[in-house]
């Protein structure tokens, strides 16, 4: 879709046009905002963060500037600057801790620094393994083991059948299970 046929559409209808868009679009926007905002951000915070974005396009559209290019070039940017906004602020308010706190909190006198920098290892291992998967993998793995969400949230997110987001997941925790293996990992 460019943006003079989505212009058109939006004199036209504008709800079906907003809908057209938003259902195109949401996978694509929900991976940039997802991977921007995995390391500090919970699942409605991502949530809230799309609907944002989905809002400032629509937004822009509003306005009699011409936009020019590819629109999912334009969406994709749009996003980003707005899950990189959403990251700034969330940094900023999780940095007003005092860093006593946190570490009284995170690594209590009896805890083995050593033991926590091998388990810090292995999570960024296994985070690279998860990438090395490639879309629509790496992308369900997280889905359903980092936010717990089922076969049917992720079918609809990613815009297969949940039977479909099944297979592949368990496939891609096959394939996952054997590279951790070729590395001599056990979890």
């Amino acid at each position: 879709m460019t943006h003079s046929e989505y212009r058109l559409l939006l004199k036209n209808d504008r709800n079906k046009a907003h809908k057209m868009l938003f259902d195109e679009y949401l996978n694509y926007v929900n991976t940039i905002a997802f991977n921007r905002l995995r390391s500090c951000a919970s699942r409605e915070d991502i949530n809230e963060c799309v609907m944002d974005i989905f809002l400032d396009v629509y937004s822009s559209y509003d306005t009699d500037s011409e936009i020019s290019g590819d629109i999912k070039g334009f969406i994709g940017t749009v996003a980003y600057r707005r899950a990189t906004d959403c990251f700034r602020r969330l940094s900023k308010h999780n940095s007003d801790i005092s860093l006593d706190d946190v570490l009284a909190d995170v690594i209590p006198s009896n805890h083995d620094i050593a033991e926590n920098a091998e388990h810090n290892e292995l999570i960024r291992i296994l985070l690279e393994l998860i990438e090395s998967l490639g879309e629509p993998d790496s992308s369900i793995i997280i889905q359903k083991y980092y936010y717990g969400r089922s076969a049917g949230e992720i079918a609809e997110m990613l815009g297969i059948s949940p039977v479909t987001a099944r297979v592949r997941s368990s496939r891609a925790l096959k394939k996952l299970k054997k590279l951790l293996s070729d590395r001599n990992i056990t979890i």
